[in-house]
């Protein structure tokens, strides 16, 4: 059978200060009426049951995330102990969801991530789905760019995947390839060798725990141990203490930029990423006549090409400004370059080691 996990734990130091430790980006209702984990929810369980979706999220946002999907069972929240990244999260759900269907094929899906076009993202599951029954192999869904993106990794796929890109429905992965600058990712657009590297991924759950075995090998002894303790009354103590075992590594650099059976299905979707502010695009909000994203009170003049958010009625008053980010919450106010909208993780990263400070984040 199908099953979904929803991966919910960051907080999106990226998007500080709308984004906060105790508010973090997925929580956060961006351009729509829901939260992207409200919203990817309502997508998948068109098609899978509540009772195979699965949040994996930590003991900070639990009680939240419970209340933004109370139709979700209680027993779907994962809940881990620390933050390990999303090769603990992933090895987890894996092994949970292994315990009562060892044949299980699962869709790995981000919570901060706004998707588009609905039909052709189930359509694009779907295909991965069969791709991963049929096969010992892992599937990811790859997004055809329309644009030299520089907010996303891209994907390689091999010379003869590029002859068929209009026929076959899953491709061999030549490569994984982190964020670009700007001319690497004009040359990958024009080569027409390279998708976007959407971070979706779907696989059979007994594949991608042979991966960890074969590439995070203490990872996956301490989540063989995990397993074997769910149920039981020392299951947390056991849960805790593996999770203090585990390197803080991502699914993408531990496994899948080292496997050698990666797949990719072409995702003719809208994607946006909630990666930092610079990642907004006019899908999500529409631009003025200045190309400037605007939410709440503003009055500018000669204003261009800025992302402007207020909140509270709070007039934001510019002159004279382009390619910059204000974004001004009740507690704390952003003002920054777009092109320096990356560096706003660092940021944060001051201002926790300020003991005054750190409320605000």
């Amino acid at each position: 059978m199908i099953h979904a996990v929803i991966l919910a734990g960051g907080w999106g130091r990226r998007f500080w200060p709308k984004s906060r430790k105790r508010l973090p980006k997925q929580l956060l209702c961006i351009g729509k009426k829901c939260s992207p984990t409200q919203d990817l929810f309502n997508i998948i369980k068109t098609q899978i049951p509540k009772e195979r979706i699965w949040v994996v999220t930590n003991k900070i946002y639990a009680h939240s995330l419970r209340k933004q999907l109370p139709a979700l069972p209680g027993k779907n929240f994962l809940v881990e102990p620390l933050a390990k990244n999303t090769a603990a999260a992933v090895g987890l759900a894996s092994v949970i969801i292994k315990k009562s269907d060892p044949e299980a094929v699962t869709w790995v899906l981000s919570s901060d991530q706004m998707l588009g076009q609905k039909s052709r993202f189930l359509k694009a599951m779907k295909e991965a789905s069969m791709k991963a029954e049929e096969a010992d192999v892992l599937v990811t869904i790859g997004i055809r760019p329309n644009r030299a993106a520089q907010e996303f990794g891209y994907l390689k796929i091999t010379q003869n995947a590029k002859r068929k890109m209009q026929n076959e429905k899953a491709y061999k992965v030549e490569k994984f390839i982190e964020k670009p600058t700007l001319p690497k990712a004009k040359m990958y657009v024009k080569s027409k060798r390279y998708l976007w590297n959407s971070g979706i991924f779907v696989w059979r759950v007994s594949s991608i725990l042979k991966a960890i075995k074969k590439y995070l090998p203490q990872a996956y002894c301490g989540l063989q141990r995990i397993e074997k303790a769910k149920g039981l009354p020392q299951y947390k103590s056991r849960l805790l203490k593996e999770y203090g075992r585990f390197r803080n590594v991502s699914i993408d650099y531990g496994v899948m930029e080292k496997a050698q059976n990666i797949y990719a299905v072409v995702g003719d979707f809208f994607l946006q990423d909630l990666g930092s502010w610079s990642n907004l695009s006019q899908d999500l909000f529409v631009r003025d006549s200045q190309g400037n994203i605007i939410q709440g009170l503003h009055k500018g003049i000669n204003t261009s090409d800025s992302i402007i958010f207020s909140e509270n009625k709070h007039l934001i008053a510019t002159l004279g400004v382009r390619d910059l980010i204000v974004v001004h919450t009740p507690g704390a106010t952003l003002v920054c370059r777009k092109e320096n909208a990356q560096e706003i993780k660092k940021l944060t990263e001051v201002l926790e080691k300020d003991k005054r400070l750190r409320k605000y984040l």
